[in-house]
């Protein structure tokens, strides 16, 4: 129960103040999957215990970003009041093998893939250099690994430079779509940078007693993802800098590398709607690497405006899955 108060309470602590609540944040589905799996142990045993984890799961709907929709939002729209966006991380066309010729074979077929999708609005993480020429847009942002492909004029763009190094960069560019001038941020925040080790460890644990040396690689695990969280935190403050400073509506997307439960997503989602939440169905998940399935790719939409036909497109090419929707202007 007290895991699941902080899980349940970590998107309002500042991870840099209680490092615990971004690890429990990641583990918050696990947690009501036990509570659910409790109740329906407790109701075989005719136990009032049962009633704790009614009221967590209770809470949980009410109060936390929910975990799965049941119903999704499709609407034909018209082509002079909306348009569609896309958000990729593409994993430097690494998902087939690193080497050269795997390398190219990937990253024609992402290449293929995208150019098909024709969203109106692209935005790419991971992104080698070798898209800018072969896919079908006009207009152009790009800032190292960070792209944004647009068929509207992008009157200007920048990259945020964030205070810390990082291997990961974000940009936005203003766009002028119809008769309309809005900012799109293209983001991809802090990774846990994970290695085989780690990738071991979260997805073959059997549940065995820890020794030394399982205690020793959890330690180093936690920490990673104590430092990642706290690297998130100063990137969002500078973004959100530039959102409250911004001239435009703004549309938010990208790899958040967390959680819907988390600190970062909740500062990121103060004045923007969740896509997903908005006309998405199922899980959202974007990232099956590890034990449990997670949604860290995300299209956070300005108030003003409303989302349809949200989708995570299953076309394995990376890491990642793609998403996309529809936005119309009110």
């Amino acid at each position: 129960m007290l895991l699941w108060f902080c899980a349940f309470i970590s998107p309002y602590i500042n991870p840099q103040s209680f490092s615990l609540g971004a690890l429990l944040a990641i583990g918050y589905p696990i947690l009501l999957l036990t509570h659910l799996l409790f109740i329906l142990y407790w109701m075989v045993r005719f136990k009032k215990v049962i009633y704790l984890s009614l009221s967590v799961l209770i809470l949980s709907f009410f109060f936390s970003v929910p975990v799965f929709q049941f119903k999704s939002k499709f609407k034909a729209l018209a082509k002079d009041n909306s348009f569609s966006i896309m958000s990729f991380n593409s994993q430097l066309s690494y998902f087939s093998g690193g080497k050269k010729e795997e390398v190219q074979t990937q990253q024609s077929k992402i290449i293929h893939f995208l150019n098909q999708e024709n969203a109106d609005v692209l935005c790419l993480q991971e992104a080698r250099k070798g898209m800018v020429s072969n896919l079908n847009y006009p207009y152009k942002a790009v800032f190292g690994y960070s792209h944004i492909y647009s068929k509207y004029e992008i009157i200007s763009a920048k990259e945020i430079e964030f205070n810390e190094s990082s291997t990961n960069n974000s940009c936005y560019a203003d766009l002028l779509i119809h008769r309309d001038t809005i900012r799109i941020y293209n983001l991809h925040l802090e990774s846990l940078h994970l290695g085989n080790d780690d990738y071991r460890l979260l997805k073959e644990w059997d549940g065995e007693p820890f020794d030394e040396q399982l205690q020793n690689k959890t330690q180093k695990l936690s920490n990673k993802i104590s430092k990642a969280s706290n690297k998130r935190v100063s990137q969002v403050e500078m973004i959100t800098e530039s959102i409250n400073s911004s001239p435009y509506p703004t549309l938010l997307c990208g790899d958040f590398n967390d959680v819907p439960q988390s600190y970062i997503y909740r500062k990121l989602n103060k004045v923007h709607k969740d896509a997903f939440l908005e006309a998405g169905k199922g899980f959202g998940t974007t990232y099956r690497q590890l034990i449990f399935p997670f949604r860290i790719d995300f299209i956070l939409v300005d108030n003003l405006w409303l989302a349809y036909n949200f989708k995570v497109l299953e076309k394995k090419l990376s890491d990642h899955q793609a998403i996309r929707c529809d936005v119309e202007f009110n």
